[in-house]
């Protein structure tokens, strides 16, 4: 140093050519085009300029380390350089940006470095980001959907809009959306949608460490961290905090609301939730375990679930067309059952287009699907079924188009009642379909349990299930549920009804409900469904056209002379024919009449369209 004096202008300049022969390194001209792209002040582009040549730059590298090995004051040295006080280095932007370290080694010497970020940047190979911004914010995120493929979150999904305009054009602090819900139900891509919208970058934070590999808790908080004080010098742009539970680690509610095995600092998760400068939207697959006191500091909360079968087709149509496969329509029928297929779409689509084999999506998501549900699931697809078979004593059809309508409320409740095989099923199945709800059905034996309050539990839990899925719910054999409490001799036959009808009345969504035996209802109960209606057996032409659906040719004019036949007789029939092979017309009335014959008769009219009373209160 005595030989060579080295002043700020030499240290700073622009980087020098490589030697001949040897691979230029352009650190420095990356942090000097950094400090453009945040618009540093001239002391603070030569701290920059100078950590990253101590670092990087042979010349300064040595100076570095003559510094270390003599004691000198670094800080002293760095204020002669760079213009900033010593006392002043610690608060300088790029420290605080976590670009530039400043920390005391063991003994008490301040020493200066990069901090991992801002050198992971500066390693990146040529290309791999837009730009220097967007390398130290995380990887920016491409939208593949507009609002409308979000029907079930549309209304949520455009106040979220407008709430995150009006944050960013006013500079609003502390505002966070949370977007959660199961695994594969499209949570980053509502996100992405939501970004897209309005037309700003959206950056994912913390998705590696310094290495690239899986983060910790700690790298992911660093990150966003760094890209909150990195957006308060440069422009606007969203943040995406995927998996929220990386911030929250094992953390558990216990019963009497403590909270076990919190990862961190509840306080500064508290402020930092508060005072992030631009808006930040977090996706969580479970909030149960969230501490309400960091959830209540959130400005929006959207809940995400699996389409319902309305939008399944065109989710399908969509995914089938990005992925350049024809999807097998079992896939769709599986997905109309369990839900939680139109998560796999993609998967399955990509991977029966590497199998070669389009048909084979439908077996690549019930293999996962059965793995997910811990039981085997085959996908199958569903026999077309006519409608107009149905046969009531109102006009069906019409009442469903009715109830489908885009601006119909959806808190309905429908009873169905008549004898056995009348469609009472498929006529709930029918209206599902047009709703475009997955259909959840329990029977007696799903719900009714021996203990004491049991019951009333599994009735709550099935209302609350549907309503956190959007399904339309369908109790079969509900007079096991709702029998008359005259009759009652225990306080839980009560309970249940009472359960029963307290939550038929509060659910917001669609409730059916159906039974073999109206007699045995209690009145009050049965009143207060919104609608009623009495299946009954099919008349002359909708018996023809039982026939033509089950046996697929026309129906011979016997059976014209075979009354009071139901779907049930149909479909039993076509079952027999499977084990059997073919048979001839009159073989086929046959087995119809013989089905028919093993139904006992009704001893009096049933369903609510009948003159026969259901009782009196």
């Amino acid at each position: 140093m005595t030989e060579k004096t080295i002043d700020r202008a030499m240290l700073l300049a622009g980087p020098q050519a490589a030697p001949e022969g040897a691979v230029a390194d352009d650190s420095l001209a990356k942090a000097n085009r950094l400090a453009d792209a945040l618009d540093l002040a001239a002391e603070e582009r030569a701290l920059l300029l100078l950590a990253t040549a101590m670092e990087r730059g042979p010349l300064t590298r040595s100076l570095a380390r003559l510094v270390e090995s003599e004691a000198l004051d670094m800080e002293a040295l760095v204020s002669a350089l760079t213009g900033f006080a010593p006392h002043a280095i610690r608060s300088a932007d790029v420290v605080r940006l976590d670009l530039v370290g400043r920390w005391t080694n063991k003994e008490g010497k301040v020493e200066l470095g990069l901090c991992w970020a801002f050198e992971r940047l500066l390693d990146a190979r040529a290309g791999q980001h837009e730009n220097l911004i967007d390398g130290l914010l995380g990887r920016r995120q491409t939208a593949r959907h507009a609002l409308e493929d979000f029907p079930a979150q549309r209304h949520e999904a455009e106040l979220a809009v407008a709430l995150l305009r009006g944050a960013i054009e006013r500079g609003a602090r502390g505002i966070n959306i949370l977007i959660h819900g199961p695994p594969g139900t499209g949570k980053t891509e509502l996100a992405r949608t939501l970004a897209a919208t309005l037309g700003e970058p959206l950056h994912a934070v913390g998705e590696a460490d310094s290495d690239g590999e899986e983060p910790s808790r700690f790298d992911r908080i660093a990150a966003l961290r760094l890209a909150l004080r990195t957006l308060e010098k440069r422009g606007r742009a969203l943040l995406l905090f995927d998996e929220m539970e990386d911030m929250l680690g094992d953390a558990r509610i216990e019963h009497n609301g403590r909270v076990r095995k919190r990862a961190g600092s509840k306080l500064f998760v508290n402020r930092l939730v508060e005072d992030n400068i631009v808006p930040v939207i977090w996706t969580s697959n479970c909030i149960a375990d969230l501490d309400p006191a960091i959830l209540r500091r959130f400005s929006l909360s959207i809940r995400m679930d699996f389409p319902g079968s309305g939008h399944s087709p065109a989710m399908l149509a969509r995914v089938s067309a990005e992925e350049q496969v024809t999807v097998d329509p079992a896939l769709q029928a599986l997905a109309a059952t369990a839900p939680e297929t139109a998560s796999l779409f993609r998967v399955a689509a990509r991977a029966a287009a590497l199998a070669g084999d389009p048909a084979a999506a439908n077996r690549f998501a019930g293999s996962i699907l059965g793995a997910m549900r811990g039981e085997p699931v085959e996908a199958q697809a569903t026999r077309p079924f006519d409608e107009r078979l149905l046969a009531a004593d109102i006009d069906l059809p019409a009442l469903f188009a009715s109830l489908a309508r885009a601006d119909a409320p959806a808190d309905f409740s429908l009873l169905l009642t008549g004898p056995p095989g009348t469609g009472k099923t498929e006529a709930v199945q029918a209206l599902a379909r047009q709703l475009g709800r997955p259909l959840h059905v329990k029977r007696a034996s799903d719900l009714m349990s021996k203990w004491v309050g049991e019951t009333e539990k599994a009735i709550a839990a099935a209302f609350a299930d549907a309503k956190r899925h959007g399904a339309m719910l369908f109790f079969d054999e509900v007079d096991s549920l709702l029998a008359d409490r005259g009759g009652a001799t225990r306080g839980w036959e009560v309970s249940q009804v009472n359960e029963l009808l307290t939550w038929m009345e509060a659910h917001p969504l669609p409730f059916a409900a159906a039974t073999n035996h109206a007699a045995k209802l209690d009145p009050a109960a049965a009143r207060r469904f919104v609608f009623k209606v009495g299946m009954r057996s099919l008349d002359g032409a909708r018996a023809r056209r039982a026939f033509a659906h089950f046996f697929g040719h026309e129906a011979p004019a016997m059976l014209d002379r075979l009354d009071g036949l139901t779907l049930g007789d149909f479909a039993v029939v076509a079952r027999q024919m499977r084990f059997v092979g073919t048979a001839s017309d009159a073989a086929l009335i046959e087995r119809l009449r013989r089905e028919r014959m093993t139904r006992p008769a009704p001893p009096q009219p049933m369903g609510f369209g009948s003159d026969a009373p259901l009782g009196c209160e």
